[in-house]
């Protein structure tokens, strides 16, 4: 039995777990951007496929810098009007140094007044640019973060007052997480185009040999052993809480057939059949071309198993390879999947076993 009394893995989505491998490179990047006397960016949107590891990323980045003085931080839910929450949660931060706002909601709607005065305002981003007045003159800096945004309404207007905040010079600083599509079908609207410049990270693969050295801690395996589990993950962040909450749970060192085909069922479960639902016809025509083409086969091969011309073919392709399910690290002219058991995943849907 191990050292380690209770599994150190989760199976959960977004709750940064005990044990993970931190993306160093790009929370240090973001921090000292974000913590800059004149910083270069105040916005930055992390992309990746379900499971990579883009809300652990933006907790562990919030948790750091809201443990200084100088940040404040709200959290924000995508879902709903982002701008009430966002006044309900500064003039909490601010504690009674600005007029307190009482929000409620009538039959007709919402009701925005200073306590007290019953006086309705005609719109609330003068609260909050009154607010933010005095998180200026403090010398605070506000972190806002916006787990999984679509491109919805309150969004828009959420992006829109931010525009207003850069051109006031308030200490307003963002980080979004999001699918490529729904990022991109936000940056498209008119109004949102500012959002086509804005710094993004895209969420690749995590280290294998990082994954093995966590393994090898908690499993107390051979760096072998070790590097064959963490091969099984293929850098998939969500891959490797799961592969090693299965192994931990059986009381075992090395993955079974039984841990494995637990292991793959969860993927899919869990991770696969989201993504595949949100693929488009053609989207999936292509990725299935991928998964039914032999090892090491080239792009014009693949291509022209589908009779899809080369234009076509290449946007579906940067479509899947953007949206996190394609490697973009392999050797010119090949493609793989960047998912572990993505493309068996892939072979049986086209087989009609799911």
């Amino acid at each position: 039995m191990f050292s380690i009394q209770e599994n150190p893995f989760r199976l959960d989505f977004g709750a940064k777990p005990k044990l993970y491998v931190s993306r160093i490179h790009e929370q240090s990047k973001i921090i000292d951007i974000f913590s800059s006397e004149e910083p270069s960016a105040h916005i930055f949107v992390l992309i990746g496929a379900r499971g990579t590891g883009k809300t652990v990323l933006m907790t562990a980045i919030s948790h750091q810098l809201r443990s200084t003085d100088q940040w404040l931080h709200i959290d924000l839910n995508s879902e709903e009007d982002l701008m009430i929450p966002l006044a309900a949660g500064l003039e909490q931060h601010l504690k009674g140094k600005t007029p307190k706002l009482s929000i409620g909601f009538s039959v007709k709607g919402l009701n925005i007044s200073v306590e007290n005065k019953g006086e309705n305002y005609r719109d609330i981003r003068l609260d909050l640019d009154k607010m933010l007045e005095v998180v200026k003159k403090e010398k605070k800096r506000l972190l806002i973060t916006i787990d999984e945004v679509s491109n919805s309404r309150t969004m828009r207007d959420f992006t829109n007052y931010f525009q207003h905040c850069l051109r006031e010079d308030y200490p307003v600083f963002v980080i979004m997480t999001g699918l490529y599509k729904n990022i991109r079908a936000l940056q498209n609207n008119r109004s949102q185009t500012f959002l086509r410049r804005v710094p993004k990270i895209v969420l690749e693969s995590l280290n294998i040999s990082r994954i093995a050295q966590k393994y090898g801690e908690v499993f107390d395996c051979s760096q072998e052993d070790a590097m064959s589990i963490a091969q099984l993950t293929a850098g998939y962040s969500y891959g490797f809480q799961i592969l090693g909450y299965l192994i931990f749970d059986a009381g075992k060192r090395y993955p079974d057939e039984s841990i494995l085909s637990e292991y793959r069922i969860n993927l899919e479960e869990n991770a696969y059949e989201k993504t595949w639902e949100e693929l488009s016809e053609n989207e999936r025509k292509v990725a299935t071309a991928i998964a039914s083409s032999e090892p090491n086969s080239s792009v014009k091969d693949i291509r022209e198993s589908i009779g899809m011309d080369s234009n076509n073919f290449s946007t579906y392709k940067d479509v899947l390879q953007k949206s996190g399910l394609l490697s973009c690290r392999t050797s010119y002219g090949r493609i793989n999947f960047s998912l572990p058991f993505f493309k068996e995943y892939v072979k049986q849907v086209q087989a009609g076993n799911f």
